[in-house]
């Protein structure tokens, strides 16, 4: 799919306005535009159609390109997507399922910040079947989660630290499960995770219940390290909290099996109303561990390598 030289210049005319109106505030419907235009721009294979500020910094899975570098000419259109976005900071994270001209899907996770009525960061995970190990199944994505769209009343929201640190006690169970020192997260017993696509957790598997704390429980990912985490994007009207996140092994462990045996880039998208985990969706590709994390993190909490148990 192709703009034409008009349908360009209403996009760019579209933005202008926008930017008019975002030097004095972009809500929730403002950024969202911005998402709009990018996902119209990735489809039409156009770059040019979307509104960049000078020096935006733009990753492709932990590594720096120009956008055009991102984009891919067959990309025909996104059959799924939820959004997430913070007014306060600017932020958006959104997560969709890219259908392909020749019917293959991407599963594509995008952040961006806004300012001045302009892109300043775009970071993008992009994965493909394969990319990382079994971890595949947008097939199963026929609908969006109610808890990923509903706008929770003022009064019943957590706050932006209540979100962080729900957030923050399923890495505390990642990185302890396993030793004297595992605490349970704060998830509920019904909630389900998917990773690019693939259900994991809410399901019955071979008879048994599988929730989502259960391998934490029983310490299959004891040696896993959980280093590089960001609070991306909070999102306190509808409970959700993007987290960007290196999933290595701890100095000198060896991983339990087959599918925790790769080093991963992770963007992992928490739902939670009243301090618990809900829904869980992530994004995630093989990345070596040697492979600069991409954007700042943490001055705080696990590094590359780490044996830290928090």
């Amino acid at each position: 799919m192709r703009l034409t030289a008009l349908g360009t210049a209403f996009i760019s005319l579209a933005f202008m306005g926008q930017a008019l109106a975002q030097q004095a505030t972009c809500d929730r419907a403002c950024l969202t535009r911005f998402i709009d235009g990018y996902y119209s721009a990735l489809v039409a294979n156009n770059p040019a159609a979307l509104p960049q500020a000078s020096g935006a910094r733009i990753t492709e899975n932990a590594r720096e390109k120009k956008l055009a570098d991102t984009f891919w000419a067959s990309a025909d259109k996104v059959i799924w997507r939820f959004d997430a976005v913070n007014i306060r900071r600017g932020d958006t994270g959104t997560q969709v399922v890219i259908q392909n001209a020749d019917g293959t899907k991407t599963m594509h996770l995008l952040r961006l910040k806004v300012k001045a009525g302009a892109i300043t960061e775009i970071e993008i995970i992009n994965a493909n079947q394969g990319d990382a190990d079994r971890l595949w199944g947008p097939e199963q994505l026929t609908h969006v989660s109610p808890l990923l769209t509903v706008s929770i009343r003022e009064q019943d929201r957590d706050s932006y630290y209540d979100l962080i640190g729900a957030t923050e006690s399923y890495w505390r169970a990642f990185q302890t499960n396993g030793t004297p020192q595992y605490r349970r997260a704060r998830i509920a017993p019904d909630s389900e995770r998917f990773e690019n696509g693939f259900q994991t957790t809410g399901m019955v598997r071979d008879g048994v219940f599988n929730d989502t704390s259960r391998g934490f429980d029983e310490g299959r990912f004891i040696g896993r390290n959980l280093w590089g985490r960001r609070y991306a994007v909070v999102d306190e009207e509808r409970g959700i909290v993007l987290c960007m996140v290196r999933f290595g092994m701890k100095s000198g462990m060896k991983s339990q099996s087959v599918a925790t045996s790769n080093d991963r880039l992770v963007g992992e998208f928490f739902a939670i109303q009243n301090g618990v985990i809900r829904h869980i969706q992530a994004v995630l590709v093989n990345v070596k561990d040697e492979v600069p994390t991409g954007w700042p993190t943490t001055d705080y909490g696990p590094d590359k390598g780490s044996t830290e148990t928090f």
